[in-house]
Formats: structure tokens, sequence, C-alpha cells
């Protein structure tokens, strides 16, 4: 008589075959091959839940690619978003859920070293870091990967152009212009580096310092020389 259960080596196929999928959809998630990404999800609705090897999520491994459109998709799919995820999204209904369950998640870390409130802040979503600064998140730690605070990544624009009222409410909140990343940058580098006026004034209103020096040796008036941004460069020459 023959047995149901599924033997070892049938068990192996599956794993080896889920673990092939996986990586086919992150390659596709990386690459920006939605259509690829529908077909995989299709075949097995799970990996809207799967993780890579650096432990990102479908939807959060779109989102530092830049594939907004594959995000969306598969948001749409209904993945059980943790509080990193939803924040980076930009899901302020599930933060809340998620925060309010356990208050201490805003103030947790990400398997890649970042803090709800810094990814919030990366993707420029207000509501949710207006809501995380509310519920006790500290705008002062740096991220286990580069050293970033919340207010340096609110100050880049990989992932979009500044929100001054983000930048604005870290600093409200004691978020530190002068913190260094690994790197040695302050946000007021990072401000010179993108050319933005608007966050560099508002962070010298704050008592950022000109004359840091990251550990290349450059000041932001240099990076922002170097990148072209003469007004900017002036303002920061005037102020040391």
């Amino acid at each position: 008589m023959l047995s149901c259960t599924a033997s070892p080596s049938m068990r192996v196929d599956r794993s080896v075959r889920r673990q092939e999928m996986t990586a086919e959809l992150f390659a596709a998630i990386k690459s920006g091959d939605m259509a690829t990404v529908e077909r995989v999800l299709e075949r097995d609705r799970g990996l809207v839940d799967a993780r890579d090897e650096d432990g990102l999520s479908p939807v959060l491994a779109a989102l530092y690619h830049g594939r907004n459109e594959i995000a969306t998709a598969v948001l749409r799919r209904g993945p059980k978003l943790t509080v990193f995820e939803a924040a980076a999204a930009g899901d302020l209904a599930r933060v809340r859920e998620l925060v309010g369950a356990n208050p201490a998640q805003a103030n947790g870390v990400a398997p890649d070293g970042y803090s709800p409130l810094g990814l919030a802040a990366f993707f420029k979503r207000r509501e949710v870091v207006r809501y995380l600064l509310g519920a006790g998140a500290d705008p002062r730690p740096a991220s286990r990967n580069g050293g970033f605070t919340p207010l340096h990544s609110a100050v880049a624009t990989d992932a979009g152009a500044t929100d001054i009222e983000i930048v604005r409410m870290l600093l409200d909140k004691g978020g530190d212009p002068n913190a260094r990343s690994q790197s040695g940058s302050t946000p007021l580098h990072t401000a010179a580096f993108t050319g933005d006026r608007a966050s560099l004034e508002l962070l010298i209103a704050h008592r950022a310092d000109p004359a840091i020096r990251n550990k290349a040796g450059q000041t932001a008036s240099d990076i922002a020389t170097e990148r072209g941004h003469e007004e900017v460069a002036r303002i920061l020459a005037s102020r040391r």
C-alpha cells in the first residue's frame, strides 16, 4: 500500500525548488522585472514573505532598489509586514498596530541595522515619522550599517527629495546635527552633497558645525564645491 507521506527526497526537492524561486524573485526585484515577480508570486504566494540572504523581504528589497511599482504589486498581495517594512512602505496603520501592541518596537533594529524611524525618514514617510517620534522613537541612535542617524537618512535623497518637515521634526525632537557616520560625515555633509539649501540652512540654525571634517578630510563646504553647488558652498564658507 502506497504511503501518502512525502518522502525525504521529495521534501528536499521542494525545498531546493523554493530556494531557487526565492533567488529568482529577488533577482527580478533587483532588475525591475515585474513580469517575473508576478509569475513567481503567482506560483508560490507564500514567497511574498520570503527573505533574501540579508534578511530583506520582497517589499523592502523593492523599495531599496527604487522599484516602487514592484513594491506596490507585492503590497497588494498582503504580506505580513514587520514594523520596519511598514515604516519603509508608509503603512501608518500597520505601524500603529505593531507599536501599539509592543511600544519597544518603535526603537527596534531591523536585520539590516536600521530603526523604523530611520527607514521612515529615508523613504520620506512624514506621518510615520511623526507617529514614531510621538510614540517614543529616539532620533539619536545610528544605524548598525554605516552609522547613519535618522537625520542623515532624512537629508539623503537616494529614495526621493528631502522633506524639510521630517528634518525639522527630527531636530525638534533632539536629532544631533553633528552626528558622524562611520565615514565621519554629518547630516550637513549630506546636504552639501545633494545641494539641499533648505535642509542645510535648517541644520545650521540648529548648530550644525560647518568646520567638521569627515574621515577624508573634507568639510561640507569642500563637498559642495566638489559637487558644483556654488551657492551652498558660499553659505557654508561664510559660516566657518
